[in-house]
């Protein structure tokens, strides 16, 4: 930051006035919109817009990075506000306490280095929740766009269909002048959107909806209206430090302060992809969390990054931060100016808008990218989406985030046995190694088995199984080559050494090679190298097989003979595991 103000001139003043003002003409509309669907009144989503803008903005690493209200974030206030009935200042008493925590989980986490864990939270989880709430968001639109108050009746479901079920109690409230309006709003925003990317086009379908109710002669018995918004910019005030009235909502703090987590970080380094800043996850979080923190003191609800407000700043040539700082002053400028206008603002057309952001929430190049190319993630994506639409939205986040994790073990607990057996065709002065790939366990009197992948608890039971078949057959030997393993734990160490013990039952042997110096030490910490016999354990060194070398040679001291002799009798099993991989 400070560095950017020493270097800070006329021509980056020039350019981030610029984006600053083109990003508050979408800022102001989208934050009285997202106000909507976290259920607290349009002022408190421009008050966020102001202030965590102008905070976050000084405060963030990244140069394009604008925060504020977003639609996920909004979605899950509103279930969390939604709990503590229709009391307007219940509402916005407990999305301020929201605002407090969050901010507070976000800076604990940053001081404890949490920011880096977020890079295993896969994009996957984040698609399939957007996709979601972007449907939530947009069903939720529906009743304002029919002319349905859907406040006046109650339900027993969750998600979606606590909506729909409301919405069908409510059908003789529709009426065609709040679908009108939608409809004039939603073309007018699309065609906007079509000309150029750069106009306004959210701020111009609200003031054409405006216009046409001023037109018509349309008054709140007609259609539900915006009212009044206070001429005011936020002053401090602050939020409630009771434990009593923190404690009903910290879980769903939790997951708040996970998806701003994510979000914010997500998008950081999206953009800076294209600009090549550095991104530090630790810094971006503590910046959030410190928003957050201010923010609540502000009146402000829950804020992160915008995807949409961030891409429109740096595609509007945004220089610096300060951008970001310019698009708050600008909101302020804009609340100011046109307050009274939003007295006449149909309800209406704030749902026009929400349609097509709830719209644009969906990946859908992703998710058929997905179909095309990993079904494992598309299962992780549609199992998210799914949770999002069916249960309490802060478990959806929790769903998700446990299919990621599942999903993470899945694929590391693969570990993959590959034979090794000599190369006819290397000279006689040296040994070489070809790989097979083993579908059965028959074999030789000596087996040379290469294991890959992650040794821990994951992988205890597919090894165990393995080992528990060597043990059956015919082997008298078994040579295990950890040079391509990682991440040896306890409970394949257990493994490890049942099999050795099994081994001896029957006079047999197991031998180690390519043991890491470090995997050799946990190892003796645990007595495997003890049960195993430190003569037969061979570390890895720099020469192309060096240990496996010396574990030939070693066996041929066990067995009394060559090995090629003990291969001999054995040639009609080993064909069985013929086919190089």
């Amino acid at each position: 930051m400070r560095g950017t103000a020493r270097s800070y001139g006329v021509k980056a003043l020039r350019r981030d006035a610029v984006a600053g003002l083109t990003v508050a003409l979408v800022a102001a509309p989208q934050s009285m919109a997202f106000a909507h669907v976290a259920g607290v009144p349009a002022v408190y989503g421009l008050y966020t817009a102001i202030v965590c803008a102008i905070v976050g903005g000084l405060l963030t690493t990244s140069s394009h990075l604008v925060i504020g209200p977003t639609n996920t974030m909004s979605l899950l206030v509103y279930f969390t506000v939604a709990s503590v009935g229709g009391d307007p200042a219940a509402r916005i008493e407990t999305a301020v306490t929201l605002t407090l925590l969050v901010g507070g989980i976000q800076v604990l986490c940053a001081l404890a280095g949490f920011g880096e864990l977020l890079r295993y939270v896969s994009h996957s989880v984040i698609v399939g929740f957007s996709a979601g709430a972007g449907v939530l968001i947009a069903a939720g639109q529906l009743p304002a766009c029919l002319g349905i108050d859907i406040s006046d009746y109650a339900s027993s479901y969750h998600g979606l269909a606590e909506t729909f079920d409301r919405m069908m109690q409510g059908t003789d409230q529709v009426s065609w002048r709040p679908t009108a309006v939608c409809l004039v709003c939603l073309a007018t925003a699309l065609a906007c959107a079509r000309i150029s990317r750069l106009l306004p086009a959210f701020l111009i379908a609200l003031a054409v909806g405006t216009l046409l109710v001023l037109a018509a002669g349309w008054s709140p018995e007609h259609l539900k209206l915006a009212g009044d918004l206070p001429r005011s910019l936020p002053l401090p005030a602050a939020p409630s430090m009771s434990w009593s009235d923190w404690e009903p909502h910290f879980g769903s703090a939790v997951a708040i302060a996970l998806i701003g987590m994510i979000e914010a970080v997500g998008i950081s380094k999206t953009i800076a992809g294209r600009t090549g800043e550095r991104i530090d996850a630790n810094q971006e979080l503590f910046a959030q969390g410190l928003t957050n923190l201010v923010g609540s003191f502000f009146r402000c609800i829950p804020s992160t990054g915008s995807f949409s407000r961030s891409a429109l700043n740096h595609a509007a040539g945004g220089a610096t931060r300060f951008a970001g700082v310019y698009s708050g002053l600008f909101v302020a400028v804009v609340l100011l100016t046109l307050a009274p206008a939003a007295r006449k603002l149909p309800m209406a057309a704030i749902a026009a808008i929400l349609l097509i952001i709830g719209y644009r929430l969906i990946d859908w190049r992703y998710c058929f990218r997905l179909a095309r190319g990993n079904r494992a993630d598309l299962m992780v994506c549609l199992g998210t989406f799914l949770a999002t639409l069916t249960v309490p939205l802060d478990y959806a986040v929790f769903v998700g985030v446990f299919l990621n994790i599942a999903l993470y073990l899945q694929r590391a607990r693969q570990v993959y046995v590959t034979e090794l057996v000599r190369d006819p065709r290397a000279p006689n002065d040296r040994t070489a190694f070809v790989e097979r790939a083993v579908r059965t366990v028959g074999g030789g009197r000596v087996r040379f088995l290469q294991l890959e992948g992650n040794l821990f608890f994951a992988a205890a039971d597919e090894l165990q199984d393995r080992f528990r078949a060597l043990v059956g057959g015919p082997a008298e030997l078994v040579i295990l080559r950890l040079k391509r393993t990682h991440m040896l734990d306890a409970t394949v160490m257990r493994v490890i050494e049942q099999f050795a013990l099994r081994m001896r039952e029957k006079d047999g042997h197991v031998l180690l090679c390519g043991v890491r110096p470090r995997m050799a030490k946990r190892m003796e910490g645990f007595g495997l190298i003890e049960v195993i016999g430190e003569q037969n354990v061979f570390l890895a060194d720099e020469a192309v097989f060096g240990s496996a070398r010396r574990a030939l040679r070693r066996a041929e001291e066990i067995m009394g003979r060559s090995l090629d002799e003990a291969e001999e009798e054995g040639e009609e099993s080993l064909k069985d595991t013929d086919g190089q991989r």
